[in-house]
């Protein structure tokens, strides 16, 4: 049996069918050479290409919604490196119910452009991360919307033609959420992905609605839309003594904070 070149060989003549192509074809240009040079490290070097991309997160901001500081936990880091990260920011007694939620919280909120942060504060505000959570008042789910609400953002995102997550089938959600599926099921992680989907894209069209503004997009989650647009129309006040806001936004400190390692993050210049 005869061996094949090995790479120091193989490097050699790669270097010289380059020399050899330039002097054949010299106004064959740079580029035109680099191409074929890679090419053939392909061919020739194919370990060389087998480095994996990590899977991360890709938000496309990187500033944060209440305070001034920035999304680096994301950068340079796979999905289950970020993930583990925020698990811990949480306290002890949370970590398993967030353990449970976090990549489709995560995944979710990268879909729609909405501040990871401020959905975990919601989040962790609304529902301690509970998957039943129910209200006296009807409120449903780890987002706690209300059923008009939520029948009418599932109207719109029908209408706007959105694949929801949970849409998908079981060998879908069980590669994409493996432990996520691991711990709820198909039937309970589906329906949980819809009431997280839902609140998330609640969050985004609210935020949108009071041009950009955190704090009165928080409060309208809390008291509703049209109570914090007619406060609005009429100069009263928009979450100053809000007991609501006041929770999201320490969680929010929080968890930002915490990543960020540092105490410097400051509150952002929008007013109440």
């Amino acid at each position: 049996m005869i061996d094949g070149p090995n790479q120091e060989n193989q490097e050699v003549l790669l270097q010289k069918s380059t020399m050899s192509l330039l002097q054949k074809h010299p106004k064959l240009s740079f580029y035109g050479v680099m191409l074929l040079c890679v090419l053939s490290l392909k061919l020739f070097l194919p370990d060389s290409f087998t480095l994996k991309r990590k899977r991360s997160y890709h938000f496309k901001t990187t500033t944060l919604g209440f305070f001034i500081g920035d999304l680096k936990v994301f950068e340079d880091a796979s999905k289950e490196e970020v993930e583990q990260k925020i698990i811990q920011v949480f306290p002890e007694n949370l970590r398993d119910n967030v353990r449970k939620v976090i990549r489709p919280v995560l995944v979710i909120s990268e879909k729609h452009e909405v501040d990871p942060f401020w959905v975990l504060s919601v989040l962790w505000t609304e529902s301690h991360f509970k998957i039943q959570a129910e209200s006296k008042k009807g409120a449903r789910g780890l987002m706690q919307v209300m059923p008009d609400t939520y029948a009418h953002i599932m109207s719109e995102l029908t209408e706007k033609g959105v694949v929801l997550e949970s849409d998908h089938d079981a060998d879908w959600l069980r590669k994409s959420y493996p432990e996520s599926f691991e711990a709820l099921g198909h039937e309970t992680l589906s329906a949980k992905l819809r009431n997280l989907e839902v609140g998330i894209y609640y969050l985004k069209s609210l935020h949108d609605r009071f041009e950009n503004n955190y704090f009165h997009a928080t409060v309208a989650y809390n008291m509703g839309p049209s109570w914090t647009s007619e406060r609005l129309k009429n100069d009263l006040p928009v979450g100053k003594k809000n007991h609501y806001l006041d929770k999201v936004m320490l969680a929010y400190r929080h968890i930002t904070t915490t990543l960020n390692h540092n105490s410097y993050v400051t509150l952002s210049g929008q007013s109440f």
